[in-house]
C-alpha cells in the first residue's frame, strides 16, 4: 500500500489554478453585488418609511359620567 500519488503535469495544475481563480473572482463579484443590493434595498425602505412619520397626540379625558373619551390634541389642525 505504499503507492505514490499520481503526478500531474505542470500545465494541468496551472489550468486548474486558473479555473479556481476565475471561480473565486466570480464569487467575489456576486458577493459584492448582493451586498450592494442589500444596502440599496435597506436605503429604499428607509426613504419609503420616512414619508409616513406622522406623530398624532391624543388625550384621554373623562366626561361627567365617568366614561373615558379619546380625542385629538392636534394643535396644528385647530383654528385659533
Amino acid at each position: 500500500m505504499n503507492e505514490r500519488p499520481k503526478e500531474i503535469s505542470y500545465y494541468a495544475h496551472e489550468a486548474e489554478m486558473a479555473r479556481v481563480e476565475a471561480h473565486s473572482w466570480r464569487w467575489m463579484i456576486a458577493a459584492l453585488i448582493a451586498f450592494a443590493a442589500l444596502i440599496l434595498t435597506n436605503f429604499g425602505w428607509i426613504v419609503y418609511e420616512i414619508q409616513y412619520q406622522d406623530v398624532v397626540y391624543t388625550e384621554n379625558t373623562q366626561d361627567g359620567s365617568g366614561v373615558n373619551v379619546m380625542g385629538d390634541n392636534n394643535t396644528w389642525d385647530k383654528n385659533p
